[in-house]
Formats: C-alpha cells, sequence, structure tokens
C-alpha cells in the first residue's frame, strides 16, 4: 500500500504526537531519521534510506532501551529482511508472527527486547 504525504502527516498527527514520545535525529541539520516510542512499544522507527547503515538507527534504538531498560517491542513485516536482521542484531528477538492490523493486513512479526539485565 502506497500512502501520501497527507496520509503520513495525519498518521503523524493524530496517531503519534498525541501517544508517544518522538526522538529525531539530524545531520547537518538534516532530519535522517525518528522513534516513535509508546510506553515500552517501538511505534515507530524510521531512517532516511540514504542513512541506513550509517548508525542512526542504533543510536535510536538504544536512546529507546536507556529510556525503557526493563524491554521494548515493536512489529514489522515478515517480509522487511532488512528490519528483521537490524532488529535481531540489536539484540530483540521474535515471539510472535501474525497479521497486521486493515488497512495494511501483512503478514507481521512481534519482537522483543527483553530488557538490560536479560
Amino acid at each position: 500500500m502506497k500512502y501520501s504525504p497527507e496520509d503520513d502527516l495525519a498518521f503523524f498527527r493524530g496517531k503519534l504526537m498525541p501517544t508517544c514520545r518522538i526522538w529525531i535525529a539530524r545531520r547537518d541539520g538534516v532530519l535522517v531519521g525518528m522513534l516513535a516510542l509508546d510506553q515500552g512499544k517501538v511505534e515507530q522507527l524510521y531512517v532516511e534510506p540514504a542513512e541506513q547503515g550509517s548508525g542512526v538507527g542504533t543510536a535510536l534504538i538504544d536512546h529507546a532501551k536507556a529510556q525503557r531498560p526493563a524491554g521494548l517491542r515493536l512489529f514489522t513485516h515478515q517480509r522487511n529482511e532488512r528490519a528483521r536482521a537490524f532488529y535481531e542484531h540489536m539484540g530483540f528477538q521474535a515471539v510472535a508472527f501474525g497479521t497486521s492490523p486493515a488497512p495494511e493486513s501483512e503478514p507481521d512479526v512481534e519482537y522483543r527486547w527483553l530488557g538490560a539485565g536479560a
């Protein structure tokens, strides 16, 4: 499913801003990544494609871990092999496989990081 910039903005304003703590990553003043955290759930992690592999995602996840040392959880699509490899590299473990809610209705996987003491 393809979303427009207007769809993305509406989601950000309507879903993420009211419920999440949001951190952004900048390089030379330009937004290169963001993470939205709702309690212990990573709602969104985004890194600009040109910045992927540069440490931006790692820095954002490490920050989320520092905010929630008892553990984190997140969902990603099963077919997103690059994201899955990244989360597993960051210490997350797949704990459940299912389907994301509509309108996506895509096979997804739940990941958990069990915390600093695990």
